[in-house]
């Protein structure tokens, strides 16, 4: 038998040269009970195997004392034994188990070994933007799929920006964008959905940039009121009478759509603050508050922001965005998503306390080629062998000369204030995208499950192709 290539490779993978057959049924500890019900309903879609209960084929068992996702894989003669502490480790074990079978005219079969796993980096998510090509439900479905054949824990869904906001109100029945949101019962099957497959979405509504899907909306409430001329449409004033109240309302309303999920990411970045100067509320705001310049506004704005979400119970993400002087009124309890290396380094969010996850624009961006930058992006995109070969968690890279990462990479050193990384899938649509997403997550995955991965493209490669087949059939049907 060949070597067995799995991804993300185990930190622990023994085997032999035989292959048994298993059974198709299953049992499991009532801890494990929806475990097994998502495995044979994936089961069947991946396989055309009907999995029924019983005794004798794959059994799940409650193994205390293991650590949070770490589980243990045992295939024999015997049949198929999975052990975990909780579901997490249990899913992550069904993930690897998806990979070693083989199917061929209904007979079940898996090379003989034994595996105990965990991973490194707790922080594992893929972003979608959906205000510039919303998914269909169908398709949203697909990428949590995705996300649980590849142990990819977190769904980020960037929900609101210039292009419009995906969500439904109650308290600003204006906001959602007309044919381009979901309803509150997709979002209550979406949760079960994620939630039988142990994947945790993060909301993202973008602020106080990104924000043109507020000011069409509610100028009265989130608008600039110029000195002269127009206001920018994209930028929340900040000093208007009201305004945090109204964005904590929205952020409540967030938070009961989303009640699991931990983290609430409220963007933060890009923001063209330059237009605050002209608004009467932010200049009389910054007088007011002692604030020097637009710089220490942007710097305010995060810090009220986040606080909110801390008050609120969760915990804020942000983009790299906010200036590093003044940075120090910031929470240390907000996560930072460092990608551009433009505005705020890596090595000096984590020299200044802040915990960070990697979103390195190369490689872990996926963009529009035709669009902004894409120019600059080799086939319009980075590929798997760029990521598991020339990339790792500590590690920023840039195409574009006007970022610090540049000319060459910042590496900064291990660290547990790196919690992990994100795949970012940027304005295209969902028949373009899903390709890298489908072949350049697993990479990534590899290389924030193991951050000393000796993995080679060689090894790697052929274990992708398996794992992509995988993905492809969870699909939707045309």
């Amino acid at each position: 038998m060949n070597k067995i290539n799995i991804i993300p490779m185990p930190k622990s993978l023994t085997y032999g040269n035989e292959t048994v057959k298993i059974t198709p049924v299953i049992s499991c500890d009532e801890r494990f009970a929806v475990s097994a019900e998502t495995f044979k309903l994936t089961a069947k879609k991946l396989y055309s195997v009907d999995f029924s209960d019983g005794e004798g084929g794959i059994v799940l068992k409650y193994l205390p004392g293991l650590a949070k996702e770490e589980y243990k894989l045992i295939i024999s003669e015997d049949g198929v034994v999975i052990e975990a502490s909780e579901t997490d480790g249990a899913n992550n074990a069904v993930s690897s188990l998806y990979q070693l079978i083989n199917v061929d005219n209904g007979v079940i079969t898996a090379p003989v070994c034994s595996i105990t796993d965990k991973p490194d980096c707790a922080y594992r998510a893929i972003m979608l933007d959906m205000p510039a090509n919303m998914r269909s439900f169908e398709q949203l479905l697909h990428y949590v799929d995705i996300c649980y054949l590849y142990k990819i824990k977190y769904l980020h869904l960037h929900l609101a920006d210039n292009g419009g906001y995906n969500l439904p109100s109650k308290k600003f029945p204006k906001l959602p964008t007309p044919g381009k949101h979901y309803s509150e019962d997709q979002i209550n099957v979406l949760r079960k959905y994620c939630a039988d497959r142990g994947i945790v979405i993060i909301p993202e509504v973008d602020v106080p940039g990104h924000a043109t899907y507020l000011n069409v909306s509610y100028p009265e409430l989130f608008g600039c009121t110029p000195i002269e001329g127009e206001a920018r449409k994209d930028l929340v004033c900040i000093g208007k009478p009201g305004v945090m109240d109204n964005l904590k309302a929205i952020f409540e309303e967030v938070i009961e759509l989303f009640p699991e999920s931990p983290y609430i990411h409220i963007g933060g970045d890009e923001a063209i603050i330059d237009a605050w100067n002209n608004c009467e509320h932010c200049k009389k705001f910054m007088e007011e508050n002692g604030l020097k310049d637009v710089k220490a506004l942007y710097t305010r704005s995060i810090k009220l922001l986040t606080d909110m979400i801390l008050d609120l119970g969760k915990t804020p993400v942000v983009w790299e965005g906010f200036p590093r002087d003044g940075a120090e009124e910031i929470s240390r309890d907000v996560i930072v998503t460092a990608w551009e290396s433009l505005y705020h380094l890596p090595n000096e969010l984590l020299e200044e306390g802040f915990t960070v996850t990697n979103s390195s624009w190369m490689p872990l961006y996926v963009v529009d080629p035709n669009g902004y930058h894409g120019q600059f992006v080799k086939g319009g995109r980075w590929q798997p062998k760029d990521v598991l070969e020339d990339w790792d968690v500590y590690t920023w890279k840039n195409w574009w000369e006007k970022s610090a990462a540049y000319e060459k990479p910042i590496i900064v050193e291990p660290t547990d204030k790196v919690i992990g990384a994100t795949f970012c899938a940027w304005t295209w649509s969902y028949d373009i995208d899903i390709n890298p997403v489908k072949e350049n997550v697993p990479a990534m995955c590899e290389k924030i499950w193991n951050v000393n991965s000796t993995y080679t493209y060689e090894e790697f490669e052929p274990a992708l192709n398996k794992l992509i087949a995988l993905a492809e059939a969870l699909g939707p049907k045309a």
